[in-house]
């Protein structure tokens, strides 16, 4: 079980670290995915870890699912930017949907246009195509973040001795 810890806690990591630089890419205002479109894989490669997080993670933690329960378990530093990083992905999502101007870009007949849900909302320049497209990267890598960071913090560093028994009455319960 350790090396299948191991094994997925790395894989977690390489995701996180592969998020990260995507995410300082599009925060340069870099459309990633243009250039390199298999970056979308990061995308479905979070349900290859987070998964296994989730499932290990109901027995670890018999029924006290809160993150806060997780972060009993790992070192201060890891825990600390845990919370960094969801507090920014949340910070993050909310600029992303400011910045989306209520629609997604589209390049339709040689023109880029901002579309909602079908409709039209305005025609926008190539430049401005290009910023829609890297926001739209930055929007996603800040939540993949999240969801290969919380897998790498539990398979390579939680600890599973330090949470209390729900038995116990001191582990308050989200689920």
């Amino acid at each position: 079980m350790k090396v299948l810890r191991y094994a997925l806690g790395s894989l977690a990591l390489v995701g996180f670290l592969a998020s990260l630089v995507v995410h300082l890419q599009a925060l340069m205002g870099i459309d990633v995915a243009s250039s390199m479109p298999a970056v979308w894989f990061l995308h479905g490669g979070i349900f290859v870890v987070f998964l296994p997080f989730v499932l290990l993670s109901r027995k670890d933690f018999a029924g006290n699912k809160s993150l806060f329960a997780m972060a009993k378990g790992l070192p201060r530093w890891v825990a600390a930017l845990g919370g960094v990083i969801f507090v920014y992905a949340m910070i993050n999502f909310a600029v992303f949907m400011l910045n989306t101007g209520g629609g997604n870009p589209v390049a339709e007949n040689g023109r880029y246009v901002l579309m909602e849900h079908g409709k039209l909302i305005r025609e926008i320049t190539a430049t401005q195509f290009a910023a829609f497209k890297a926001n739209e990267v930055r929007g996603f890598s800040g939540h993949w973040m999240v969801f290969y960071f919380v897998p790498a913090a539990y398979f390579l560093f939680w600890k599973p001795s330090s949470i209390p028994s729900p038995s116990s009455g001191a582990a308050a319960t989200l689920g």
